[in-house]
């Protein structure tokens, strides 16, 4: 009886070795050659924030490689010199081994103006000089900001997709906030900020120079955005 158990044991040691092998011999794999494409049923999910805030789930994809970079800069549509810190860098192939690659981060919010305090407070827009498309969400609960930006040559990522399908938000909270708006009796691009649970009248100051750019002074002084400063000044507004 007592050899029975000894062999037992002994079988168990086995199988439980024989799956660490495996996992440590598929990660090194994995490191050396990169998949070339995803299989289908293949997801990557990220908890940006290690918190579970911001989720960002790529369905049909695999990761590539994921690590860590240094601060950088962007521009949006309408907004200049963003900034990501503290980031990751993931990079991944999907099912047709189309490469795109996706920046998260969580900071400090003392680092965004364009982030209003103590509501929940974001911005969703496109990113200049390159395919991709931004997010960054102000949460009260952590006093934390956090961002998104999801980049690919191969693959058209729109706002849609980054807020409900890629990060899972709820549309009546967090409506698309980059949208065609009247021009000069044509058609461009405008922006508004967003609030999450939030009633009476938005005075949120993108919301504000979207609908209405010439009571957006008497809201706000001229300097509080230097970026909605430049963007009037360049379309005319003294």
């Amino acid at each position: 009886m007592a050899k029975f158990k000894e062999i037992v044991i002994f079988l168990i040691l086995i199988v439980i070795l024989v799956g660490i092998f495996g996992f440590v011999v598929g990660s090194v794999s994995n490191l050396i050659f990169p998949p070339s494409q995803a299989n289908y049923g293949d997801k990557i999910v990220k908890d940006i924030g290690s918190d579970g805030i911001l989720i960002a789930t790529l369905d049909n994809c695999a990761k590539v490689s994921e690590k860590d970079i240094p601060e950088g800069y962007f521009d949006t549509k309408l907004i200049t010199n963003l900034s990501w810190c503290d980031a990751k860098n993931i990079s991944f192939v999907d099912t047709q081994g189309k490469k795109g690659y996706m920046i998260v981060w969580k900071t400090s919010p003392d680092r965004y103006s364009v982030l209003e305090d103590n509501v929940t407070s974001y911005i969703s827009d496109y990113v200049e000089g390159i395919n991709g498309t931004c997010f960054m969400e102000y949460n009260p609960k952590t006093d934390a900001a956090y961002g998104i930006i999801i980049v690919s040559d191969e693959i058209n990522y729109s706002e849609y997709a980054l807020l409900y399908n890629i990060l899972g938000l709820d549309k009546s909270e967090f409506a698309q906030t980059y949208s065609p708006v009247a021009v000069n009796g044509g058609y461009g691009y405008g922006y508004s900020g967003g609030h999450g649970h939030y009633g009476g009248v938005d005075t949120s100051p993108y919301s504000i120079v979207r609908t209405d750019p010439d009571w957006f002074y008497d809201y706000y002084d001229y300097g509080d955005y230097d970026d909605i400063d430049e963007y009037l000044e360049s379309d005319g507004y003294d």
